[in-house]
């Protein structure tokens, strides 16, 4: 059997503290001495990450690796899903929330041993397709409307570089104080709901610290929907405090947890997936029809 032919792709403005960063040079290295072909991308815009990932898998490559946040990997899984490709996780971001899922370690040496070893497992992505232009995009996490689409995009992109998943929280405290929500419904297997927030759930884990789908599983087909109809800022506040510490409360009458495959979402909110705002409603919601090879522990 011949070398395996890995595309490592790398975003260099990804994260915190740079200058702390293993060189993606050594990374690279570390692969290749471990008997992995590596063919080393760096990304110069944003959007990039797709380009390459997706002429990669077209041109050969059996992994994509990629070096770098949540953002990133989003943006290679695009051009990957679908392909025979498998992806690779090099965690250099912010929060790394689906390295965390996948139980992959947060050290960059570590994680590549790991890309190197090649063990994989299968996920289910999600699929957001925007109802108004047919354009769809993956996701591997969660899609959230309402309120924390509104928080990803009053984020300022300097204090997240400097303070990291602080910065969110910075951004959804002062946000909530001014905030007036918009509901917006959902039909889910035939009944509609009225919503001020919707998570979406792939994972049980959501921003990294939040469990506001636990019962959402990387690996089986169907997504945790979290629904929460309150307008009330308080009970806002209450619920998050209750999601940090044991979960997103199962008993209380504002939040309602469904099961499904498939949700349409129509009304004037914001969307985003995986931490990156995509656009407003009306969007739908399904499973992807290709898994995606994932490299793991």
């Amino acid at each position: 059997m011949g070398a395996r032919k890995a595309t490592l792709i790398s975003n260099p403005r990804t994260g915190r503290y740079n200058s702390r960063r293993i060189p993606i040079e050594h990374i690279a290295s570390l692969l290749r001495s471990r008997g992995v072909e590596v063919d080393l991308r760096p990304t110069t815009a944003p959007h990039d990450a797709t380009q390459i990932a997706a002429r990669a898998a077209r041109n050969g490559s059996s992994e994509i690796i990629v070096a770098g946040g949540d953002g990133t990997i989003n943006e290679v899984i695009q051009g990957v899903a679908g392909t025979k490709a498998r992806l690779g996780i090099i965690p250099r971001g912010t929060a790394n929330v689906l390295a965390r899922e996948l139980g992959l370690p947060l050290d960059e040496q570590e994680a590549a041993v790991i890309a190197a070893r090649g063990n994989s497992r299968r996920i289910h992505l999600g699929l957001a397709i925007d109802e108004t232009n047919n354009v769809s995009r993956h996701f591997a996490l969660m899609a959230g409307i309402g309120l924390d689409a509104s928080i990803v995009r009053h984020v300022r992109p300097r204090l997240k570089k400097r303070i990291g998943k602080g910065a969110f929280w910075i951004s959804g405290l002062s946000h909530l104080a001014s905030w007036s929500p918009h509901p917006f419904k959902l039909e889910i297997d035939g009944r509609e709901y009225t919503a001020t927030f919707a998570a979406i759930g792939k994972a049980p884990r959501y921003g990294g610290d939040l469990a506001i789908t636990p019962e959402a599983r990387l690996d089986e087909p169907e997504f945790e929907v979290c629904i929460i109809e309150t307008s009330n800022r308080f009970r806002y506040l209450r619920l998050l405090s209750s999601a940090m510490r044991a979960g997103m409360p199962r008993d209380n009458p504002a939040v309602k947890f469904i099961k499904t495959d498939k949700v349409r979402a129509f009304g004037n909110s914001q969307v985003q997936i995986d931490g990156e705002l995509i656009g407003s409603l009306p969007m739908r919601f399904e499973i992807a029809p290709h898994s995606l090879e994932v490299i793991v522990p």
